[in-house]
């Protein structure tokens, strides 16, 4: 008799440099008898500790894909841009800070992977099957409808958005957004993930998972990395988003676009290709005002 087939997967995505919530979710996941792991993107940036990060991934698992993060690396890797904003510094930082092997890595990964697991056929990207950049809401009942209606593949899995992890049925597929691990502005120093159990070639069971982290540890590397140096704004809002104020980063940056976009009809730079045109970087003087309307929520 064949005994019954049984896997576990941990779906992990949007780490964003966050090394102490990464080491603490792979503890969590061994001690649940996790067979595989597959990571989502946005394995880097917005915390400076890209390398660390990085070599956990690569020492983890082959299933990687790429993020918008990423795509942001390899496009200023291939453009380098002359932009003197402020808030672009953390992105030549990060870039900075990556190994010519790291950088070489994060540009051979896929942004979509297939995989199969027991009969049981899923589909992973970061954003959407389109796009590293697109992001599905479980309120976007038009949009998840198109991605699943002829979907070959039993699982959509994917991240980027930062709700709050979720899973749904639809069109007979199941779609889960696996949170975000590094940054997710729902908890203090909390990292979601999930698992995913195969049993005898279905999907038996969907834990969503939630970790606690040293938020303290983060502070201090953050102080040593040397980024601060570079634009303090930047890092006090993704701060905001573990100890938290979530809310108030996002609000900052409503406020930012808002002005942004008032002011010049768009938050991209003329001279901006590809994912570049997503990405809102705003105006010193907006920058540097709206630091001050909100400083009361930084703590570097």
């Amino acid at each position: 008799m064949i005994g019954v087939i049984k896997i576990k997967i941990a779906i992990l995505t949007d780490i964003h440099g966050n090394s102490v919530a990464l080491k603490e979710v792979i503890k969590d996941a061994e001690k649940n008898n996790v067979d595989e792991f597959l990571i989502l993107g946005d394995l880097v940036a917005d915390l400076p500790f890209g390398n660390e990060t990085l070599a956990i991934i690569k020492g983890l698992t082959n299933k990687v894909l790429k993020g918008n993060k990423e795509q942001y690396l390899i496009e200023y890797d291939k453009e380098k841009y002359d932009w003197k904003n402020i808030q672009f510094r953390t992105i030549k930082f990060m870039y900075n800070e990556l190994s010519k092997e790291n950088i070489e890595y994060i540009k051979k990964l896929p942004h979509c992977m297939k995989l199969e697991y027991e009969g049981v056929k899923l589909l992973i990207t970061h954003g959407s099957p389109k796009s590293v950049e697109e992001q599905i809401h479980q309120e976007d009942r038009q949009l998840l409808n198109y991605y699943t209606e002829n979907l070959e593949e039993d699982v959509l899995i994917f991240g980027h958005t930062h709700d709050k992890m979720w899973y749904e049925t639809i069109n007979n597929k199941l779609v889960i957004n696996a949170g975000c691990l590094g940054v997710c502005p729902y908890y203090v120093s909390q990292a979601e993930y999930v698992i995913l159990d195969i049993n005898n070639g279905k999907v038996d069971n969907i834990d969503l998972r939630l970790v606690k982290y040293d938020i303290e540890i983060i502070k201090k590397k953050i102080i040593e990395s040397g980024i601060l140096e570079e634009d303090n704004v930047l890092m006090n809002l993704t701060y905001n988003g573990i100890n938290g104020n979530g809310l108030k980063r996002y609000e900052f940056f409503q406020d930012a676009k808002k002005l942004m976009l008032e002011r010049n009809g768009k938050w991209y730079k003329d001279d901006a290709k590809g994912i570049f045109k997503y990405f809102k970087l705003f105006d010193d003087d907006i920058w540097i005002s709206l630091a001050e309307k909100y400083k009361n929520y930084f703590v570097f």
